[in-house]
Parts: C-alpha cells; structure tokens; sequence
C-alpha cells in the first residue's frame, strides 16, 4: 500500500518499527505474542521496496534558505509575543540545524550567551543521543538577537525555553510541543509567501545545504546536524557538491582562462589605438 502511494523507503521502514514496537508492547502488558510481526518475508519485502522505489529519495521537503529564514523572522517578530517566540525558533533551528523534538526539549538553562552576541546552546537530548550524552550547537549574532528577545519578553528564568503563548498574550509555564513547532514554521512560511511542501526539517536542510556551498566538508556537516551517518546530510546536499565537484572546477576554470583571454586581447587592441603614428624622416641633400 504504501508503494502504491508513491512513499519513499524509509516511510516503508518506519511502518515496520512501528509494529514491531507496538508487539513488544503488548508483550511487556502480558499479551502472548504467537509469531515475531516482521519475519523473513517483511525483510524480504523491504528489501525489493528499497530497490525499486530508491528513486523516490526520502520525500520532496523543501528547504529554507538563510534568506528565507531571514525573513520569515522580520515578518513574525510584528506579531506580538508569539512572533518573538517563533522568530526566535527559526533562528535557533536554521543555525542550530535542529530537529523539532531537539528544539521542543530545550531549556532556558541549555543557553549560554557570550560577549560577542553569539550564543551556544546544548541539546541534551537528540535523535541519535538518546543517551543524552550532551552537544553544543552555535548561534550566531542575528539568531541570538531574536533569542535573547523572545527570553527578556516571555521573561523566561529557567525551565522550558519554548513555551505556548494565548491569544492574550500570557505565557504558559508548560512546554511548547513538536507538533506545535511545525505549525509555527509553518504557519511563518506561508506568511513569507514561500511555496512548497515545508516542513520543520527544512531549516535543517537549508542549512546543510548553505553549508556545502561555502565547502564544508560533509564530515562537518554530519557533525553539525548531529546525524548518526553521512547518508542523509549527503543526500540532501547532492546537488550542492555536483556543483562544486570536477566538472563544475574544470568548466569554471576554462570559463576563467576564456575571460583572460579576451581581457588580454582586449588590451592589446586598446594599446594600439593609443600609440602614436610613426613619421618618416627625410634627410636634407
């Protein structure tokens, strides 16, 4: 079913862990579990789904450029205090290269503002940390700014970072849910007049690919966004590195080579249309 849906693999694969966690559920509340849910014939299944829907990709999200982020913030930040909050997420995903469960856990004490206007932030808990070992995430100036404003308005001291704001504008002490992330980034999208399938993982992929074009290394990147393998941050910043790879050098290095060509020939030409004429000289018999 979810092959006739057009569904990438990896919705294949989550269906099955869905199940098999559900089974062992029901295992631990006593219920006798006759046969394991995914057998050999799953995997098999799994397997001639990953060969033949590989082409989907993992799904069509589009990603938030930096400028884009920028000015979902400047739109959001008029509208009162929840605008403070959620151009306050945008900035801490787009530079934190968040997760949305990542930037719901937060907590006022996880921030720690330096005195060149940047700010540091741990993410205790992560996708591929659930031993919550700890990792620090940089932000910079302009997503510390939003921060810090958000913070000073909601008068925020310690507990969760995000939190809901009511229609009156009072700030609940509980803590702002992944669902409710999702809605702000993309509730802020539209806003901006941005089109495409948007999700809270665009910031995270708008990043990565910013990333790529300035030449960080795709080790950096899986570092940065705190994936578990390079395959995923490689995959979103394919398109990145093709144009950075050997044929994009070697066809920008003969584009350069023709530009100093023309330049050179050019200058040879203005030279000789400045020189002077050459005069004969007659000598006197």
């Amino acid at each position: 079913m979810l092959y006739d849906k057009g569904r990438a693999p990896p919705s294949a694969v989550t269906a099955v862990s869905v199940v098999e966690r559900a089974v062992r559920e029901l295992a631990l509340d006593g219920y006798e579990i006759v046969e394991p849910p995914a057998g050999p014939l799953a995997a098999r299944r799994l397997k001639r789904f990953r060969r033949e829907a590989a082409e989907r990709g993992p799904g069509q999200v589009r990603a938030l450029t930096w400028d884009e982020a920028e000015l979902m913030c400047k739109l959001a930040k008029g509208d009162g205090l929840r605008g403070k909050r959620d151009a306050a997420i945008i900035g801490v995903m787009a530079d934190g290269l968040m997760r949305v469960s990542e930037v719901s856990g937060l907590n006022a004490e996880d921030v720690s503002f330096r005195p060149n206007g940047t700010a540091e932030v741990l993410v205790r808990r992560s996708k591929t940390d659930q031993y919550a070992r700890g990792e620090v995430a940089h932000l910079g100036a302009v997503a510390t700014k939003y921060l810090r404003s958000w913070i000073k308005a909601a008068g925020i001291k310690r507990g969760p970072l995000f939190r809901p704001v009511d229609r009156s504008g009072s700030v609940s002490d509980k803590r702002l849910g992944p669902d409710s992330v999702r809605a702000a980034i993309k509730r802020r999208a539209r806003e901006a007049g941005i089109r495409g399938q948007v999700s809270g993982h665009s910031l995270r992929i708008g990043t990565a690919q910013r990333l790529a074009e300035a030449g960080t290394s795709l080790v950096e990147i899986q570092k940065a966004g705190r994936w578990k393998s390079p395959a995923m941050p490689a995959y979103y910043v394919r398109g990145q590195e093709a144009s950075q790879g050997a044929v994009a050098r070697l066809r920008a290095a003969e584009q350069e080579a023709k530009k100093r060509r023309k330049r050179r020939k050019k200058a040879k030409k203005a030279k000789k249309a400045v020189a002077p004429p050459e005069t004969a000289v007659v000598e006197s018999g």
